[in-house]
């Protein structure tokens, strides 16, 4: 089953918690930060990998 949340009662709600619990809410950005960079990462080695894949004769005849 999926919630379907309003936008503006999350950002109401994330304001509420930035004014009672800064540090926690900056820890959570961080840590979401930190997170959005792995899944770039991982993403762009399945890119190059998949290319890799695809031409892979091609670097074969070309070595």
């Amino acid at each position: 089953m999926t919630a379907v949340l309003d936008k503006s009662m999350i950002e109401k709600a994330l304001k509420d918690l930035a004014v009672q619990e800064p540090d926690y809410v900056s820890d959570l950005l961080k840590h979401i930060g930190e997170d959005l960079k792995i899944a770039k990462r991982k993403r762009l080695e399945e890119i190059v990998k998949e290319d890799f894949e695809e031409y892979e004769t091609v670097f074969k005849a070309l070595a």
